[in-house]
């Protein structure tokens, strides 16, 4: 039997959009091919979701973001060697300076190779969960449900 780990986790991330692209990060891991991810992580005991994503970017593609609208809200259930991780994503509408140009941030995730602009209907690799569906979509509703991770 497959149990749960405690607690539920709660992520929020960036939906960056310039000219028909968003801004992701391309990530591999060792033995796995490459996917991409948008910027974003764990929301901290006591921080709000909008506080979240601004650090994560910082963190991560090394941006001062403005967090816009909710977007999205999905969830994902991913196996870990003790049990499955329950986690709940929020996705911000963003927006970087004009002048902003790709690049790792001063703490990038440890997967993290590159930040990219990608046209969410013609990725170059595989989004992780599948949120270029999403994107590329009109008229998805905010609650996504239980995505692949």
């Amino acid at each position: 039997m497959n149990s749960f780990l405690d607690p539920i986790r709660p992520a929020a991330r960036a939906v960056i959009l310039r000219d028909g692209y968003v801004l992701a990060q391309l990530k591999k891991r060792d033995g796995q091919s490459a996917y991409l991810t948008l910027p974003g992580g764990k929301q901290d005991p006591g921080e709000t979701l909008e506080t979240c994503v601004r650090r994560e970017c910082a963190e991560e593609i090394g941006a001062q973001v403005s967090v816009g609208p909710l977007l999205y809200v999905s969830e994902l259930y991913k196996p870990k060697a003790c049990g499955t991780q329950h986690r709940v994503e929020f996705l911000f509408r963003c927006d970087v300076p004009p002048d902003y140009e790709p690049q790792l941030g001063p703490h990038p995730d440890p997967s993290q190779i590159e930040t990219v602009w990608v046209r969410p209907e013609r990725p170059p690799a595989r989004f992780r969960p599948d949120y270029g569906t999403v994107l590329a979509a009109e008229g998805t509703s905010v609650y996504l449900g239980l995505l692949e991770e």
